[in-house]
């Protein structure tokens, strides 16, 4: 179903911005390195494309809670990423 967030079927063109979850903690994942993985078979059988998948995996998360919090992701190894999907400069250390 993830997939169809990003179908040409959905009105107008218009892609749903999913956010990728997982059961990762849950006892019936044997092995946790698998997960993303399993999740990547979406653009390996041609379902999204891999700008979707970066969509998916990192952008619709960062502007979800970016673009209400645009300091949200300071001081994270994500921070200058974030920033520019959110088109924000990112925010210097004290230390640097």
């Amino acid at each position: 179903m993830n997939a169809v967030a990003f179908s040409k079927i959905n009105p107008f063109g218009a892609k749903i911005q999913a956010i990728y979850s997982s059961d990762i903690g849950h006892f019936d994942v044997p092995d946790m390195v698998q997960v993303l993985p399993e999740a990547y078979e979406l653009v390996e059988d041609e379902l999204i494309t891999p700008s979707d998948f970066r969509d998916f995996t990192f952008a619709n998360a960062v502007k979800l809670w970016g673009t209400v919090n645009p300091r949200f992701f300071e001081g994270t190894a994500v921070a200058k990423a974030a920033a520019a999907v959110l088109g924000t400069a990112p925010a210097r250390a004290a230390a640097e």
